[in-house]
């Protein structure tokens, strides 16, 4: 399943910024930002995430770019069906490649049918096909535009943080 590029946060003239500046003062103020915004969208998407014996919730994870300093954070999870619950399914699916009705394939839900109550996976997949696909959760695009405001806060500190250093190179 394709999913949509990842959500992108741009501070305007950063670059100008930063040339200007030694990277001795801001690489560690910025790989601060990039943590707190990062385990910010982290926590609230394991809130938001579905859940069903956790293993969703327990690999969200947040990643810094390793450069000094850290360009970006990526907040996300390795589980292989994390993007269908994002996105949804067949034509439930609000991301991109999907608007066909999809089968999944039975044997891949035939432990969570039994563990709640179904003949079997291919029972589960049938009604999941004939509904089109599965509903999109949002749980991880829900919780960032949620945090956007905490950002916002960690870029002031980011901005206080630089200062702090330029005043006491």
């Amino acid at each position: 399943m394709a999913t949509e590029p990842p959500i992108t946060v741009t501070i305007e003239n950063l670059d100008q910024v930063l040339k200007a500046l030694s990277p001795e003062l801001y690489a560690k103020p910025l790989y601060n930002f990039w943590d707190r915004a990062g385990m910010q969208v982290e926590n609230l998407a394991r809130q938001k995430s579905p859940v069903d014996v956790g293993r969703l919730r327990a690999s969200m994870t947040h990643i810094i770019d390793s450069d000094s300093p850290p360009a970006w954070c990526m907040v996300g999870s390795n589980v292989e069906y994390a993007p269908y619950m994002e996105y949804g399914t067949g034509t439930q699916s609000d991301g991109p490649g999907g608007h066909t009705r999809h089968w999944p394939p039975a044997s891949a839900l035939d432990v969570w049918a039994v563990r709640h109550g179904f003949p079997s996976g291919a029972y589960v997949a049938q009604i999941i096909g004939r509904r089109g696909g599965l509903e999109p959760r949002r749980f991880l695009r829900d919780a960032f535009a949620e945090s956007l405001g905490n950002i916002s806060s960690f870029l002031d500190r980011l901005a206080t943080d630089i200062g702090a250093n330029w005043s006491n190179p």
